[in-house]
């Protein structure tokens, strides 16, 4: 009998994803009207500078998530990829971050899982407290992962730190692009 599908579960900031949809719509169509006009010079010209701009936001936006399943949470935050068997996290807190405890005494942030702000004085009046710092709602991230990770089957994988070298890779294809873009936009 085949054991059912493992669910695996997403965690981002929800106000940066739709930062940088909105970045990455106004980009395309900054970066495609010199295409849809005909003028291929100045496509060239401006796509590996729009690129990079996206490739910046979408780092530093959207790629910074949590992802977590009955065996493991997956941290990637800007650059780096921390993989952690839940049996080897201590604790799962958040304060201003989600944050990690290993059982070798390290802590893992996830820079794209922040906590609910505080709204003002305005909006904290017209949510009546259901928003912002003195809800209850503070905590709901690592309210979600306590029972997960308490729930979770001992095993001895290890905690494994890398390089997250695809976007840190392409990031530098388009850096070498835009370097290579004024140098010939100089000579001429």
């Amino acid at each position: 009998m085949a054991s059912s599908p493992q669910h695996t579960y997403v965690l981002r900031e929800s106000l940066s994803t739709v930062v940088f949809w909105f970045a990455a719509a106004l980009g395309v169509i900054l970066g495609g009207e010199p295409l849809v006009s005909g003028d291929l010079l100045r496509f060239a010209t401006t796509a590996p500078i729009v690129a990079l701009i996206l490739w910046f936001l979408w780092m530093l936006l959207f790629h910074p998530h949590v992802r977590y399943d009955d065996e493991r949470v997956v941290v990637t935050n800007i650059g780096r990829v921390h993989e952690l068997p839940w049996s080897r996290v201590v604790a799962v807190r958040q304060g201003l971050t989600l944050e990690f405890e290993l059982e070798d005494g390290r802590r893992i942030r996830a820079t794209g899982v922040t906590a609910p702000r505080g709204r003002g004085l305005v909006l904290a009046g017209l949510t009546r407290g259901k928003l912002g710092v003195s809800s209850g709602d503070f905590h709901q991230n690592a309210d979600v992962l306590r029972p997960v990770h308490e729930a979770a089957a001992r095993t001895d994988d290890p905690v494994v730190s890398r390089w997250d070298t695809v976007p840190l890779l392409i990031g530098a294809v388009l850096g070498v692009a835009c370097v290579g873009e004024l140098v010939v936009a100089f000579a001429r």
